[in-house]
Order: structure tokens, then sequence, then C-alpha cells
């Protein structure tokens, strides 16, 4: 494990709990390794999601396919920890995918070294807690702000959370993250450059 890996790692971790030393080398010693082409996908639907990752580099979506297309539910970047936590719970199917953005390098900690990780003590077991909370937060807001917002405020919203995500992904991406066509994000963002002229 690189020092920047550690440093992502570290970073990442301390946002959600105040392991000592010895408890985050302990836990980064369990992180597997995975780097992801570009398009290449870490989840399919139909399969059982084994892993929760932390991207150390690089970009994934993580969207459903339904009878309209695409639907983005959720973008992932260094430092974020990404997966589907039901179907790795409950050891089932997942109806999500989850794609590379772009040349991505992640560390991947799988199902049964996360049960032993719980049986080391409180801390891992709070991390646990706090991970499921942010993911389940952050795509539950996603999709409120879809039923409750304008295409325009979503878009404002995405600009604020993600300021470099337009540089980083396809229009399309974003565009089925706001639930419209990309010709009609076209006619937003030229409406919000020229309110700011």
């Amino acid at each position: 494990m690189n020092y920047l890996m550690a440093e992502t790692i570290s970073a990442a971790l301390s946002q959600l709990v105040d392991f000592n030393e010895e408890e985050l080398s302990y836990f980064m010693k369990l992180l597997k390794v995975k780097k992801l082409k570009q398009h290449a996908f870490l989840l399919q639907a139909g399969e059982v999601c084994r892993m929760m990752v932390i991207i150390n580099y690089g970009g994934l979506r993580y969207f459903k396919i339904g009878e309209k297309g695409e639907q983005s539910h959720w973008f992932a970047f260094e430092g974020d920890w990404l997966g589907d936590y039901e179907s790795f719970l409950t050891r089932s199917p997942s109806p999500y995918y989850i794609q590379a953005l772009e040349d991505t390098e992640i560390y991947c900690l799988y199902y049964d070294d996360m049960q032993h990780l719980y049986e080391k003590g409180v801390n891992f077991e709070r991390f646990g807690r706090l991970m499921a909370e942010r993911l389940f937060v952050a795509v539950g807001r996603a999709r409120m702000d879809l039923v409750s917002l304008s295409a325009e405020q979503r878009y404002l919203k995405l600009m604020a959370d993600f300021p470099n995500i337009s540089k980083r992904i396809q229009v399309q991406h974003i565009a089925t993250y706001l639930g419209i066509h990309p010709q009609s994000l076209s006619r937003i963002r030229k409406n919000i450059a020229r309110a700011k002229e």
C-alpha cells in the first residue's frame, strides 16, 4: 500500500471514525486493490454486490436501467465509498450498475473482511453503520431532489456538490442524473451562462 493511498484512506476514514493508529493499519491491510478501465463495470444488475469500495483515484457512476432508459443515482470520486449496501448485506442480486467514469483505482472491502472487522471492536461497528448511513442519505437525497426540484435547480445543486464534475464525466450521464435529455441540459447551461453575463 503506497503512501498516497494511505493518505486517501486515512482522510476518508477519519471523517467517519476516530480510529487509532493500530486500528487504521489493521483496516488498511484488509483492503484489496483493483483497477478499472474507463467504462468497465464493477457491478451489473443481477449480480450480488460482494464488496464496498473506496476510490483512490478516478470516478464511479451508480445507476439503474428502467423503462425510460438509464437513471444515474449517484457519482463517487476520490475518497468516496460506494457499493450497493443492501445487496452487500443481504447477499441478494442488485438492480443497480456501478461503472467507471474514467480509469479508476479502488480499494475493496469484501463482505467476509467487513464481518471480521466488526468482531474487532466498537469503532469498526460504528464505521459500518456510518458508511451505510452516508450512502443511504446521499442516494436518498438525490432521489428526493429528482421529484422536488426543477431540472435547473438540480443542475445547480450538482455543480455546487461536485464543482469539477462537468470536466470529468459525459454530458449524457449528468442528464440522466437530472432526469432530462442532453438537449435540455444544453439549454439549461446556456440560460445559466446568459444570466451571469
